[in-house]
Formats: structure tokens, sequence, C-alpha cells
């Protein structure tokens, strides 16, 4: 393991070559992406958001990419690709050309992610927990590697949107440029002379190891006493009551960790 350590090292290298202060945000996205989950970035429009996409590709060899920028337009085709015609007329069947689009990809971004109508967002549920897209009769299990979805904004209350926002189990705020110096740096920047470091990807065979190993870690007993904890300061949160009416105050919501979200967030730390 030493050697793909070093390997993942130098990925992240790669990754960040030519990128001021987003360090952070591109070795969330790879852990994110080694440990089977998503990313949620949230941020200004052009503060790299989609940047940090594009740069995951490098860390997987030949990594096929679906990029799209959501609005409340958006149709299933124009995600998971447009129903055959011939599939439809002759076989009655009702299956989608996925062939360019998300179901074949194993870097996907989506950008304003929110904006989505309920039939996308309803798909995007098993694909972001299960890697699963269900196509006519058919259930896919699908190549994906990393996704990252962002937003200048939070889902809306009362939209129906709990249910995605949970499977982001990594959220992160990107903000903009904040030391004078790495303004400067970014204001005066021109096409480096030199060339970023040689790197090998990582292959899929790679990828499916790193993910059996980890799983072999053991998480120590005194890590899971700090969790509980976590999640009983947390239910008390939860269940505090509201001053007038003595009631639990439905705004303590936000405090509620699903078990899901708490078994997953072991999966990333043995990563």
């Amino acid at each position: 393991m030493t050697n793909i350590k070093n390997r993942i090292t130098t990925i992240l290298s790669r990754m960040k070559y030519g990128t001021i202060e987003r360090d952070e945000a591109l070795a969330l996205s790879l852990l994110s992406a080694l440990a089977g989950e998503s990313i949620f970035l949230l941020g200004l429009p052009g503060v790299g958001k989609s940047m940090i996409a594009r740069r995951l590709k490098l860390a997987f060899d030949k990594a096929t990419v679906f990029e799209y920028l959501m609005s409340r337009f958006s149709t299933p085709d124009e995600i998971f690709g447009p129903v055959s015609i011939s599939k439809l007329k002759e076989e009655d069947c009702y299956e989608r050309v996925t062939s360019g689009f998300l179901p074949e990809a194993e870097v996907v971004f989506l950008d304003e992610i929110w904006k989505a109508g309920p039939a996308i967002q309803n798909s995007l549920l098993t694909v972001l927990n299960e890697k699963i897209y269900l196509n006519g009769n058919q259930e896919l299990q699908l190549p994906l590697k990393g996704i990252i979805a962002a937003s200048n904004e939070l889902p809306a209350k009362n939209e129906g949107l709990e249910a995605l926002w949970d499977r982001f189990l990594l959220r992160y705020v990107v903000n903009p440029i904040d030391q004078k110096q790495n303004f400067f740096r970014l204001l005066s920047a021109t096409a480096s002379d030199s060339s970023p470091e040689e790197f090998e990807p990582l292959t899929h065979d790679d990828f499916l190891s790193l993910q059996s190993e980890s799983r072999k870690v053991t998480i120590p007993g005194h890590i899971l006493e700090i969790l509980y904890t976590l999640r009983e300061k947390l239910n008390e949160k939860i269940n505090d009551k509201d001053v007038v009416t003595g009631e639990p105050d439905p705004e303590n919501l936000k405090y509620y960790v699903s078990d899901r979200r708490w078994k997953k967030a072991v999966g990333v730390m043995k990563m």
C-alpha cells in the first residue's frame, strides 16, 4: 500500500497544480470519490467549482466525464439520455440511449443541482446512494467513481429536497480567494513554463483495490465512543424544548444525522 499512497500523493499534487487556495477542496473531492461517496460544493459563481470537478478526472485513467448545468427546464433526456425510438417501436420498451450521458460516466459534475426537476431528482437518489440507474426494465450498475454537485445556494425548505441533500455526505464551502498575496498571484498569473509532475492515474483495478483495503481498516473503540457521544449531543439538540410552547422546536431537526450518514462517514474515515 505504500506505493499506492505515494501515487495518490503525486496525483493530488497534479490535481492542485496551478490552483490557488483550492488544496482542501481538491483533496476532499478525491477522498469522496475513493470512498464511493458524493460531495456538494457551495459557492458563488466564479470560485472554481467546475474546475475542481475537471481536476478530479485526472485522478483516474482515461475517465469518462459528464457535466451538466441544471435549470428548471432540464429534462431527464439531457441527463440520462434520450428515449430509444427503435426500442419503443419494435419492442414496446421505454429505454434510454445512455451513451455519452450520466449512466456511462465515471466522473460527474452537476451544477446548480437544486434547480433540477422532480423526475431528475428522484432518479438521482439511487444514482448517488447505490450507483444504480433503472433504464426501462434493466437495472444498470453504474461505473461512477466521483460525483460532484454544486450550487450557489442551499436547498430550499419544504420542496422535497431533503432526501437528495442527505445523499451528499461531504459538503464544502468554496470561498473566493482570501489571502492578499494569493489574490495578487491570481491577477498576475501567466502560463507557467514549468511542467506538472509526471504521475500515474488510478486504474479501475487500483480503485477497487483501494476500496477493498479500506474496508479492512478497524475503527478503534475510543473513536467509536467519540462518535457515539457526538450522536448523543446532536440528539439532545434535536429534543430541546421551545421555551414558549414546551414542545421540541422543528427548527432543531437541522441537527439530525441519519443512520446512513453515520455509517458512510465511518467509511470515509477508513479510506
